[in-house]
């Protein structure tokens, strides 16, 4: 109910008022302390040459982007094709079409990272809709933000053998959405830097491309200084060979993602605890 009445209002409303709407929801967030901890502390790990004052000013652009983007997602659905692409620059979509060319499928490895959500839409409304592994969400409200991915085109795997499901994806030749930016339980970990520290990574972008042959690629959508994005998608990035050919492809992901995040800091999800896992001694 409620996230029908915030889809409701943010959708009426003219686009001032409503990103207006969303940095209130940012800043409420932020007064509330709302994950406020997790995020200081991430944001001191990652930039321990900033000040104090610097890092709380970012902190609070963050709320604000996060208040945006939902904002945004919430209006997405009832864009048209043309209302979305025109206020997307499609930036390095080119790597995304190479990579499909290849007839293997494409592993689009994505972060929560400028606005997400908007970019699986923007695919689907290209004529490349994706399929997302992603996690189970309970409540009412979570129920809603899943049916809202659906409507922007987004396909989502879950629950058992969900590793034979992404390989039926990608020989069907086509595009598999896998997040590589989320804390990992240690038995499915592999522990590679993340602004200078060990962070537990996913190794399934390496996993599913030795199985498939399919290219790997990172994508994002990041919002500009005039309210419009840009699509970034760098790739294909290589597996290689020998023992450490996991490690090393990971590192490589970690090491473009880092960059990303450098280059627009307030637009990556500091809320999550990205570090909790930590390797045995």
């Amino acid at each position: 109910m409620l996230m029908r009445l915030l889809v409701a209002l943010s959708s009426a409303w003219p686009e001032r008022w409503a990103m207006a709407f969303g940095e209130a929801l940012g800043a409420a967030a932020w007064a509330l302390g709302v994950r406020r901890r997790v995020v200081r502390e991430n944001l001191a790990r990652a930039f321990p040459e900033m000040t104090e004052a610097a890092r709380r000013a970012l902190c609070r652009a963050h709320y604000a982007h996060l208040g945006r983007s939902a904002v945004e997602f919430f209006r997405a659905p009832r864009w048209s094709k043309e209302m979305l692409q025109a206020r997307i620059d499609p930036g390095d979509w080119a790597v995304l079409e190479r990579a499909q060319a290849q007839g293997r499928g494409v592993i689009a490895c994505v972060a929560h990272l400028g606005n997400f959500e908007l970019l699986a839409g923007y695919a689907a409304r290209r004529g490349v809709p994706l399929t997302a592994v992603t996690r189970q969400l309970r409540g009412a409200f979570n129920r809603a933000w899943m049916s809202l991915r659906g409507e922007l085109g987004v396909r989502e795997l879950r629950g058992k053998n969900v590793v034979g499901k992404m390989v039926e994806v990608l020989r069907a030749d086509q595009v598999l959405a896998v997040i590589v930016d989320q804390n990992m339980l240690p038995r499915r970990a592999v522990f590679v830097p993340f602004f200078g520290t060990l962070a537990a990574t996913t190794p399934a972008p390496a996993v599913l491309a030795e199985r498939t042959g399919a290219p790997v690629i990172l994508a994002a959508m990041f919002r500009q200084p005039n309210g419009r994005f840009r699509v970034h998608v760098q790739g294909p990035f290589e597996l290689g060979h020998g023992p450490a050919r996991t490690t090393q492809l990971l590192e490589e992901l970690n090491g473009a993602l880092e960059a990303m995040i450098r280059l627009h800091p307030a637009q990556w999800f500091w809320v999550h605890r990205r570090w909790k896992t930590r390797p045995e001694p």
